[in-house]
């Protein structure tokens, strides 16, 4: 014959399995919630793979902050003679708010830390192969972005900030980042950069 629970232990029973309902619904919730950030991170980045947006979302890329992930390599560029310029500063930053992103949002914040202290090498491998996989995605080119890499150096000035002269360390971050996101316009820009 089969034994009663006690009260005591039948209230036990029912906390234990009302806990687990809530951390069941707790976790569908998340899910929920990551799948609509994926969503949105896909369609700030003009893509439908969301498995790609959801690695994005996990670099630190999501909701307003996806709006800029495709201008990582400027920073990039910035950083390749290990200081930012005030003249690469300000060209990023104009090129932000030429995208409408206003100074003070998330994404503008965003990329300001980003130029504030280089962001480890890590970060930087990672967000270039995602970013291959978006143009990838797009089924476009890496055109823009590469001559906003350019724009960029050339901001830093020549010699006493006279000029244009891009230097030998971004003229070759440059060619890597074209080759990298997979640029069919990389002889090109090799060529412009001589």
């Amino acid at each position: 014959m089969p034994i009663e629970p006690s009260d005591e232990e039948a209230r036990y029973f029912a906390a234990v399995e009302a806990e687990a309902r809530r951390r069941l619904r707790e976790s569908l919730e998340d899910n929920a919630r990551h799948l609509e950030q994926d969503a949105a991170v896909a369609t700030a980045l003009a893509t439908d793979d969301h498995e790609l947006a959801a690695k994005i979302r996990k670099l630190g890329f999501d909701g307003d902050n996806a709006k800029v992930f495709d201008l990582l390599p400027l920073v990039h560029v910035a950083w390749a003679d290990g200081a930012i310029q005030r003249g690469e500063r300000t060209a990023i930053l104009k090129i932000l708010t030429g995208r409408g992103i206003a100074v003070g949002t998330e994404p503008f914040r965003t990329i300001e830390a980003l130029l504030e202290e280089r962001p480890p090498e890590s970060f930087m491998r990672q967000s270039l192969a995602l970013l291959r996989s978006v143009v990838a995605s797009r089924g476009g080119s890496s055109d823009e972005i590469v001559d906003l890499c350019m724009q960029v150096a050339a901001a830093s000035g020549g010699i006493l900030g006279f000029g244009t002269r891009i230097g030998d360390a971004e003229k070759e971050l440059i060619a890597s980042i074209s080759v990298e996101l997979g640029d069919a316009a990389g002889n090109a820009v090799k060529q412009q950069l001589r």
